[in-house]
């Protein structure tokens, strides 16, 4: 029988997202005790060009972990573990000293975007689909060092390494450089077959495999926290630091996506549908991000689509440019229109389009306007059209393996049930609401319970840790209805598709 310790232990999560850095303490019972945040800034220098300190990282990470402890007040003799997430793809390089050389490129950056098809040009196409798994895409740390050869070869010459964001966070915690997969193999740097730094594709991008971190699985202890460092942050010395997970695998993790089968949706800016499985589920043609997931011998294939909370913002911020009108109103008026929003159609992409179609180029639009429709129905077929694209994705994870006809649902945009019976219907699937909040960094805690054994095992810690709320389940009229509607939805992309991008050998 499973069971958490009795011992009166707390652990922490700390977060390091894109806008600010949170900290959670858990703990042995599931519970949380407290919570702090810090924001940060985006530094664009250039046009498509996004970038952040690494010392901004520091000092948010040092002011949510004492707002954290502060607001849980407990003794820090009883932190007996320290985890760590983060934002995946960025590029942290670290000088002789270890010091930062330049900001960090990070994620949302695009200005290697007409490099990508030249470097994976470099490669051959079995050995992309067999090792890296996953398209080369601009804000990739692969893609981001392979610009820094060609303009800025000097920095990247004197880098002694390369990190994650949140492996800059663990180095300023322990003194110690690593990485575990789940970030690694987001990199396009990494054999995640193999679980190791890939030759021929750090060769493609520039860099070498010596300026690369050792790897650890995510739970493992990489070091302590260091005298200096525990000075700055309030706690003692030498807590136990694992080596944490990128935030999509520690996400998983806190929402109690472990075992292979399972499948998770989330529905925050944009949206993501996720798989684990137990073998890497690789799409032929790229479509999918395949990436190791936070245990040996776990894997998590996603398909991404850019707009999905972000497109009902920006209607509702159309209709109100205050912000005032409550989306609890706008979604009771789209209620009361039938499925199909009466032949009315939004495509979704705002800011292009990731799965199926890797094409940042694609437009929005609403397509079949009457005198009939009424704001009600553009508000539906915003819900829909978001739907539509996720079962997009659906359908592409079913061409590379068997899919789950129940996913777990969360993200800001899952909290409406309307909006969550439309994609039901639209998938055909149950979906069961993830309650809580804090899940990224919740992952983080539990990983570190589980590297200091304040958690007896994951099973244990998960049941303890993460609640789940009603089930909305498909109905056979609706579904039957949303399978004519999305075949008319997808015909429709031609006419805002144009200037796809990629590969043509991987399409």
């Amino acid at each position: 029988m499973h069971r958490i310790t009795d011992r009166a232990d707390i652990v922490l999560g700390l977060d390091l997202g894109t806008q600010s850095c949170k900290c959670i303490i858990l703990d042995a019972e599931g519970q949380f005790l407290g919570v702090g945040q810090q924001g940060y800034d985006l530094l664009t220098p250039r046009p498509h060009w996004v970038e952040q300190d690494p010392q901004c990282w520091w000092s948010a990470a040092v002011s949510a972990i004492r707002q954290a402890m502060r607001q849980a007040n407990v003794s820090t003799a009883r932190v007996q573990g320290i985890g760590v997430t983060g934002q995946m793809h960025g590029a942290v390089l670290l000088g002789p000293t270890l010091a930062p050389l330049r900001p960090a490129i990070i994620w949302m950056d695009r200005r290697s975007a007409n490099l990508c098809p030249t470097v994976q040009g470099r490669v051959p196409p079995q050995t992309i689909i067999d090792a890296a798994g996953n398209r080369l895409s601009p804000g990739f740390a692969g893609a981001s060092v392979a610009w820094l050869r060609e303009v800025e070869p000097h920095i990247l010459d004197q880098a002694r390494v390369i990190l994650q964001p949140k492996d800059y966070l663990v180095l300023r915690l322990t003194g110690e450089i690593s990485s575990e997969p789940s970030d690694a193999s987001a990199t396009w740097l990494y054999d995640l077959r193999r679980r190791q730094w890939s030759e021929p594709l750090a060769k493609a991008c520039g860099v070498s495999i010596g300026q690369l971190p050792p790897v650890y699985e995510s739970s493992s202890v990489v070091g302590t926290l260091r005298a200096d460092a525990a000075s700055e942050l309030g706690l003692r010395a030498e807590i136990p630091v694992v080596a944490g997970a990128a935030d999509q695998a520690a996400l998983l993790l806190g929402s109690g996506v472990v075992e292979a089968g399972r499948g998770s949706i989330t529905i925050g800016t944009g949206g993501q549908i996720t798989i684990v499985s137990s073998r890497p589920m690789i799409d032929p043609h790229l479509r999918l991000n395949t990436f190791c997931h936070a245990f040996p011998d776990r894997w998590y294939t996603m398909g991404a689509i850019l707009n999905a909370g972000i497109a009902l913002r920006w209607w509702r911020n159309i209709l109100s440019k205050d912000g005032s009108l409550a989306y609890p109103h706008l979604l009771a008026a789209a209620a009361d229109v039938p499925p199909g929003a009466e032949g009315l159609y939004f495509l979704p992409y705002l800011e292009g389009e990731r799965t199926p179609y890797m094409n940042p180029d694609a437009k929005g639009a609403f397509v079949g306007l009457t005198l009939r429709h009424t704001q009600a129905h553009l508000t539906r077929a915003v819900l829909e059209g978001v739907a539509y694209a996720f079962r997009d994705c659906l359908l592409t994870l079913q061409e590379t393996g068997p899919v789950p006809d129940h996913f777990l649902i969360g993200g800001g945009g899952s909290q409406g049930p309307l909006w969550r019976r439309i994609i039901a219907n639209v998938l055909g699937v149950s979906l069961q609401t993830v309650e809580g909040r804090e899940h990224t960094a919740v992952g983080a805690a539990l990983l570190a319970g589980m590297g200091t054994h304040v958690f007896y095992d994951l099973p244990a810690a998960v049941a303890h840790t993460v609640r789940y709320g009603p089930v909305e389940r498909p109905t056979l009229d609706d579904q039957a209805a949303y399978n004519e509607y999305h075949a008319r939805f997808r015909a429709l992309y031609p006419a805002v598709g144009q200037g796809e991008i990629g590969d043509n050998q991987y399409n």
